[in-house]
């Protein structure tokens, strides 16, 4: 169903059963494929190609020009899989030049008013919850959780089944099944995240092995990679091959502070902050 107000350019390519909505703009070059959903006022331009059964939300806007100060190059390509959902106001932008490409894999769900600018490549299965900002080039893997209005920094890598809690930054990149809260820094892993994909117990034991490596033991991220290698499993390997490939580092561990220590670990505080504990003359007993 097309609806009458909506503006469809002769150029555009419609596949079949597609739904348009009221004053949703289709411009030259855009491809629908089949039982792809257009909700009212969305606007869908340039060479822009949407796999089946998506759903493009009301009011977003794909396809647009990069956000790039004096920005006067033609835009490169946007391309979209299948069976995604983009909700309301999310904007998606074209690639910086004719030989780039920002890409969207499968059943990935971009919630309200989220952002993916220029270059940007999304796996599948990537959530990305309301509000958050994912700047130019960045990678994002299979399975991936983006919490709500998180700042991603452009060129970061976030790899495969991680996790990054609500209205955190993340500057640098993130290995695979990590889970990051705040300013980018390593809290632990995204167990639930694993266990829901069917991991193994014997699998997610070896990833903690390689948690430890990375981020309990003090060590160099050299001497942490050679340390991985020496470990038979392929999710280890993974997250070895990940770091390999980092040219922006990868975030660090978190250090509790003061007030953290009080109190999210109350007895550790006590112990080594108050060295009377245990030594406090006893109550006379009545």
């Amino acid at each position: 169903m097309i609806h009458k107000t909506a503006i469809i350019d002769a150029k555009a390519v419609l596949g079949a059963n597609v739904s348009i909505g009221a004053y949703a703009i289709i411009e030259a070059g855009v491809h629908l494929s089949d039982y792809v959903t257009v909700l009212p006022y969305a606007h869908i331009k340039n060479d822009t190609v949407i796999g089946e059964r998506t759903l493009i939300g009301t009011g977003a806007v794909i396809g647009e020009a990069p956000q790039i100060v004096g920005f006067k190059d033609t835009c490169g390509p946007v391309r979209i899989g299948k069976n995604n959902t983009i909700r309301e106001y999310v904007t998606i932008h074209a690639a910086s030049a004719p030989d780039k490409i920002t890409t969207l894999g499968d059943n990935n769900y971009l919630m309200g008013f989220s952002h993916i600018a220029h270059d940007c490549h999304l796996h599948s299965g990537v959530v990305v919850c309301n509000g958050s900002l994912i700047a130019g080039h960045v990678e994002i893997q299979d399975n991936a959780f983006v919490s709500g209005n998180v700042v991603v920094h452009q060129f970061v890598r976030i790899g495969r089944l991680a996790m990054i809690g609500g209205l955190s930054r993340v500057n640098q990149d993130i290995p695979p099944f990590m889970m990051v809260v705040g300013d980018s820094r390593v809290w632990g892993l995204n167990l639930v995240g694993l266990k829901r994909q069917g991991f193994k117990t014997r699998e997610i034991s070896e990833i903690k092995k390689a948690f430890n490596i990375l981020y309990r033991k003090n060590l160099s991220l050299a001497s942490a990679a050679e340390q991985l290698k020496e470990i038979e499993s392929v999710p280890v390997a993974e997250i070895a091959s990940f770091i390999a490939f980092s040219k922006r580092g990868i975030s660090g561990p978190h250090k509790s502070t003061f007030w953290e220590k009080i109190f999210l670990d109350y007895p550790y505080f006590i112990r080594t902050k108050i060295p009377t504990y245990g030594m406090l003359p006893k109550r006379r007993s009545e």
